[in-house]
C-alpha cells in the first residue's frame, strides 16, 4: 500500500486507538518482508490489491521471519474463495476496503488476540461447507449468528472461549496461538487434551521456535488427558462440583505460582466438556462450562474449549448450541 493511501485511507481509522502505534509503512510487498524481518510488528496489514501472488507470498515469507507477527488482509473486491486458504497458512484477518471504516478495528483487536475475523464480503460456501459435510447449514448458521454478534463486544480479561472447527488445523492454529501468547509473556499453560493434540501442541509450539522442555521443567507448561481429568469429578452421569473445582482449581493455582511474569495469569484449553458432548451428554458439558465461569471468575485465567463441528447435527442441535454457546464470552468458528 502507497504511503498516501494509508495516510488518507488507514491511518485515520487505526489513529482511533491512541495505544496503537504505526512503525512502518511499505509500498512493495519484498519491503515489507524486510521491515518484519527487522522490526517484528505485533500486527501486519496486507494490501491484497497489489500483485496478489506477490502479497500472498510476502504473507508467508513474513510468518517465518516474524512468526509472532498477527496479519490481517484488506482488499478491493471480495475474495472469498481465497479466505480459507489464506487462514490456512497464519493469516488471522479479512476485510473489504469498503467496510474497514466499520470492520479494520474489530479485525486487528480479533487477531491481536489471535483470534479469526471474516468482514463483510468474506464470507462463502466454500467456509460453510465444511460445516454441512458433518452436518446441515442449520448448525453453521446458529454459530455464525452468535459469533458475530459477540464480535460486537469487546472482550474483557479474564476470557472463557469456545472455538468450533471442522478441521483440525484450525484448532491447532489457535490452540497454539493461545499457548504460545501465554508462555512468551511469562504467564503459564495447562492443557487437558487427549493424546494426540498434546503431541500436535508440543510440536507446533516448538516449530514457533519454544523451548516446550524448559518450560514443563518450571511448570509453566503442564499438559494433562482430558478423560482421566474428566473421570475425577464425575461420579457416574453427574458432575462432582467440589472436586471439579478443587481438580481444575489446583491445576490452575499451581501454573500460576510458577509463572514468572508481574500479574501471572493462566491460559487453560480443556476438552473434557467436548468429550461429554461427543458422548451425547449436552447438558453435563454445559454445566461443566458453568463451572469453568467460577473458576475463570475466582483466578486470572483464560480459558479456550475446543469443539469438533462432527458433533453437531441439524436443527435439533441449535438451542443446545445456544445455551453452550451463552457460557462463553467469545465464540468463534471455523
Amino acid at each position: 500500500m502507497e504511503f498516501h493511501q494509508f495516510q488518507t485511507f488507514i491511518a485515520p481509522i487505526l489513529q482511533q486507538r491512541p495505544n496503537w502505534h504505526v512503525v512502518a509503512v511499505a509500498a512493495e510487498p519484498s519491503d515489507a518482508v524486510r521491515l518484519a524481518r527487522h522490526l517484528h510488528p505485533d500486527l501486519i496489514l496486507l494490501d491484497l490489491d497489489l500483485p496478489r501472488m506477490k502479497a500472498i507470498n510476502a504473507a508467508r515469507q513474513m510468518r517465518t521471519v516474524s512468526p509472532d507477527s498477527k496479519t490481517v488482509f484488506l482488499s478491493q473486491e471480495s475474495s472469498a474463495r481465497l479466505v480459507p486458504e489464506l487462514f490456512r497458512f497464519g493469516v488471522l484477518g479479512y476485510v473489504k476496503k469498503e467496510f474497514a471504516s466499520s470492520e479494520l478495528i474489530a479485525a486487528v483487536e480479533a487477531a491481536l488476540q489471535h483470534r479469526h475475523f471474516i468482514g463483510s464480503g468474506g464470507a462463502s460456501p466454500e467456509l460453510s461447507g465444511a460445516a454441512e459435510s458433518h452436518g446441515d447449514r442449520r448448525v453453521r448458521e446458529v454459530l455464525n449468528k452468535i459469533a458475530g454478534a459477540s464480535r460486537e463486544k469487546p472482550l474483557s480479561p479474564p476470557s472463557h472461549e469456545i472455538q468450533f472447527y471442522s478441521e483440525d488445523a484450525v484448532l491447532l492454529d489457535r490452540l497454539t496461538g493461545f499457548v504460545e501468547a501465554a508462555l512468551r509473556a511469562g504467564h503459564s499453560a495447562a492443557v487437558c487434551a487427549t493424546g494426540p493434540w498434546r503431541d500436535e501442541l508440543v510440536n507446533a509450539l516448538q516449530h514457533r521456535g519454544l523451548d516446550v522442555d524448559d518450560f514443563i521443567r518450571r511448570r509453566n507448561y503442564m499438559a494433562f488427558d482430558a478423560a482421566k481429568t474428566l473421570s475425577a469429578f464425575t461420579t457416574g452421569e453427574s458432575l462432582d462440583r467440589p472436586k471439579l473445582l478443587q481438580v481444575l482449581g489446583g491445576i490452575i493455582t499451581s501454573a500460576i505460582d510458577a509463572a514468572w511474569a508481574n500479574r501471572p495469569r493462566v491460559a487453560l484449553y480443556q476438552e473434557c466438556s467436548s468429550l461429554l458432548w461427543a458422548k451425547g451428554r449436552d447438558e453435563t458439558a454445559i454445566q461443566l462450562e458453568g463451572l469453568l465461569n467460577v473458576l475463570v471468575s475466582r483466578y486470572d485465567v483464560d480459558v479456550l474449549c475446543g469443539y469438533s463441528l462432527i458433533y453437531f447435527h441439524g436443527e435439533e442441535d441449535s438451542h443446545a448450541i445456544q445455551r453452550l454457546c451463552a457460557e462463553h464470552s467469545a465464540v468463534n468458528s471455523a
